[in-house]
């Protein structure tokens, strides 16, 4: 039997990005059905701002490329989330030492944070920033996957949907607003401040928001986003008052289609059809831009009524992702 090779990634190399996308791409085929892996998704994901590009692999089998572990740590809220693909007859096998090392280098992280507490009576599966915790997600139907995710001793909390909306029959004429409302583009650091501050209003009541963003990294994550489009970053307003936000880019432009990355409205302005008009301005931009869909994704539990929103306006489940929490407490004391 073979063994298999454990090289680090280099991202700076246009051959080792192939082959991670390529590893990636047929992983998501093999084991859903289809995916929406390109290259520049896969690239801004490896050698984004908080890639942690010392604990990333390729992994070989003679000269084929069979293995990919991804690893982003989100420092201010405490957050490592790993991404392993397999390959093969012993795929298995492979993704059980793939979370195994990714864990490790998780741990190492968690182990030189003196800072981290577990507050009294906090919940470990919560995601509360005061202490680390490593994440990863799966297709609800990859069984194997999950199955290695469980025995390395994680614990599934949440299900995310990624829904589409099919635009025919839409028109590209921007809809009406409601009455008060409006929105301009993002022009300058000022507004960039100020869609981060509605970004933080508008998901303070969300899973997993337990800390606030730090403005420069905010930035240069949005920044690196694949498919990034300043042009379509949107504050709406009120009355004049800023109360939302929609952040639209062309990461599934290959795929002919639109992406909403981030749709909020703060609780002081909700429910009167501001999402709503938002997503329908979403669609008309998709329908400019010749998209023949428009595709996000939300936590299938949101309690901010989203789920209910976008089923309204027509979006579908395409598929579902289980988020998988490990939470790292034995190396962070009692506050």
């Amino acid at each position: 039997m073979s063994t298999f090779t454990y090289v680090p990634l280099d991202v700076d190399s246009p051959a080792h990005l192939q082959a991670a996308y390529d590893v990636a791409r047929e992983c998501e085929l093999a084991n859903d059905g289809t995916t929406d892996v390109t290259l520049e998704s896969i690239t801004a994901q490896l050698a984004g701002p908080v890639a942690m590009r010392e604990a990333q692999l390729l992994v070989l089998d003679a000269e084929s490329p069979v293995g990919l572990l991804s690893v982003e740590n989100e420092v201010d809220g405490r957050e490592i989330f790993i991404d392993a693909y397999a390959l093969g007859s012993r795929r298995r096998e492979l993704l059980d030492e793939l979370l195994a090392r990714g864990l490790s280098s998780a741990r190492e992280v968690a182990a030189a944070d003196a800072d981290a507490r577990v507050p009294p009576g906090a919940d470990p599966l919560e995601m509360d920033a005061a202490f680390w915790q490593v994440t990863t997600a799966t297709y609800t139907t990859d069984h194997v996957y999950a199955d290695a995710i469980e025995a390395a001793g994680f614990t599934s909390v949440r299900t995310y949907w990624r829904m589409i909306l099919d635009l025919r029959g839409w028109s590209a004429t921007p809809p009406v607003a409601p009455l008060g409302v409006t929105k301009r583009v993002v022009d300058g650091e000022a507004d960039q401040r100020l869609l981060l501050r509605l970004r933080n209003e508008s998901f303070a009541d969300h899973f997993g928001e337990t800390f606030e963003r730090n403005f420069d990294d905010y930035l240069a994550q949005l920044l690196a986003t694949d498919g990034c489009d300043p042009s379509r970053w949107w504050i709406a307003e009120l009355n004049g008052e800023p109360v939302g936000l929609c952040i639209l880019d062309d990461s599934k432009a290959e795929f002919d289609e639109g992406y909403v990355r981030t749709l909020g409205v703060a609780p002081s302005a909700r429910g009167l059809g501001i999402a709503r008009w938002l997503l329908q301005c979403a669609a008309a931009d998709a329908v400019a831009r010749e998209s023949s869909g428009l595709a996000l994704t939300v936590d299938g539990r949101n309690t901010t009524g989203a789920t209910r929103l976008y089923a309204s306006v027509g979006f579908r489940i395409r598929q579902q992702l289980d988020l998988y929490c490990y939470p790292i407490v034995d190396s962070a004391p009692l506050s």
